[in-house]
């Protein structure tokens, strides 16, 4: 494992030192979010805060880190869909998982429409972006979504959802009520 950065790879200390922070983090910032103090997560990873900033100088940083490996998860999950029966169901379950991941953070979703240009095409954002069209395609292929349906569109919708589902007043039926909509709107007549 390396530090993300192209360096040398970690210790096995170290690394498993980094995965208790990124994992510690992911938990406050779902529960708190992202402003929670770094102190309370080093605490939560049982590690001290010199080693979280060692790993993480910055806050972005970690936020950074915690995004990349839920990106990392949300392509893993498309991947793995690409192997079920149903394909309007793993759309469905991908695009839910999206929207969840997108509505996290303010600007993710607008990022994830649009990747930096300087992103790598193996990067976990463009990685997880490709497993889900991947899985719209084989759906509209499959002729249980319309013909006509373009999976950047998909996309684009399902980070418009995840933005309306971020603001105020909070409702927590509004993702699903929105999700079945659009799917409503691109399967076939």
């Amino acid at each position: 494992m390396t530090t993300g950065t192209g360096a040398r790879p970690l210790r096995a200390d170290a690394a498993r030192n980094r995965r208790a922070v990124i994992d510690a983090a992911r938990d406050a910032f779902d529960r708190d979010g992202v402003n929670t103090s770094l102190d309370d997560i080093a605490r939560a990873a049982g590690v001290g805060p010199g080693t979280l900033y060692r790993h993480f100088p910055s806050r972005d940083e970690l936020v950074l880190a915690v995004i990349d490996d839920r990106l990392t998860e949300l392509h893993r999950l498309g991947v793995e869909l690409l192997d079920e029966p149903d394909p309007l169901r793993v759309v469905h379950r991908w695009l839910d998982a999206y929207i969840e991941q997108s509505g996290m953070y303010e600007g993710l979703a607008r990022s994830l429409v649009t990747p930096p240009p300087a992103a790598d095409e193996h990067s976990s954002c463009w990685l997880a972006i490709k497993a889900g069209m991947a899985l719209v395609r084989r759906a509209a292929e499959a002729g249980v979504l319309r013909a006509d349906t373009d999976a950047a569109d998909v996309q684009a919708l399902a980070a418009a959802i995840a933005w309306v589902d971020g603001q105020s007043p909070p409702d927590p039926d509004r993702r699903i009520r929105m999700l079945r909509m659009m799917l409503d709107g691109i399967r076939p007549r």
